[in-house]
């Protein structure tokens, strides 16, 4: 089997409409800073139990407006912060299975999924950031209104996409409805796994179960599809 290598990080009160659209927040310092604070609040206490007040005075800026300036709404803030660390994961995923197709590996199931697990895993072990983002990541995954789905930079999807791609060219007996269920449970339990791990194991030095967690996904994803039979109750 391969082994991928671990290497290494409430809408405001204010008219939407009053100003133009400031410069991208990701390359505005008071905007990285927001960034960086909401993603340790919304961690530590919920998306949804944030006041966003908090965050602006937290981050250390007097003008109250500063956030709705950057970012407009909570569901905006949410999809700007996943793109600023969505940028180094998927440049992550991709150099991963770069290392795949370089040794022929990009057809092994198997190999696959631990490229792309080990992207979020590694991210999560090797930066002081990840184990926040993965936890607002998976808040977001299951409750898609806490961001706006059209703010999410696609450049920063082509590995998700690109694993979906191979998966799909090493399993092609699979029906396309069933593989699309497998890879949307495929990236969940992903997700959802490393981020309860993250709540659950606080010492330093910890490793998430790369190993465990990849065996589970590739048992999920290439499973045979079962002849579904109608099962008929007795009536008492």
């Amino acid at each position: 089997m391969s082994r991928v290598r671990n290497r290494s990080q409430e809408p405001l009160p204010a008219d939407a409409h009053a100003d133009p659209a400031p410069p991208s927040p990701l390359e505005n310092e008071t905007a990285r800073r927001l960034l960086e604070i909401a993603e340790r609040l919304f961690a530590e206490n919920g998306v949804e139990l944030v006041p966003l007040r908090q965050i602006v005075v937290e981050a250390g800026q007097r003008n109250r407006s500063a956030l709705h300036y950057h970012f407009g709404s909570r569901e905006a803030l949410v999809s700007q912060l996943l793109n600023f660390r969505l940028a180094h994961v998927n440049a992550l995923r991709n150099r991963y299975l770069d290392e795949l197709e370089a040794g022929g590996q990009d057809t092994d199931v198997r190999a696959v999924v631990e490229a792309s697990v080990s992207a979020l895993a590694d991210t999560i072990t090797g930066t002081p950031w990840g184990a926040r983002y993965v936890q607002v990541l998976a808040q977001a995954t299951f409750s898609p209104r806490l961001l706006n789905a059209e703010l999410i930079d696609p450049e920063a999807k082509t590995g998700v996409l690109r694993v979906r791609r191979l998966i799909a060219a090493a399993l092609p007996e699979l029906p396309r409805k069933v593989l699309g269920q497998r890879m949307l449970w495929f990236h969940q339990s992903v997700v959802y796994s490393l981020a309860q791990w993250c709540q659950q194991v606080q010492h330093q030095g910890a490793k998430p179960p790369v190993g465990d967690l990849v065996d589970y996904c590739t048992a999920a994803l290439t499973a045979p599809v079962s002849k579904r039979r109608a099962v008929r109750r007795r009536l008492a």
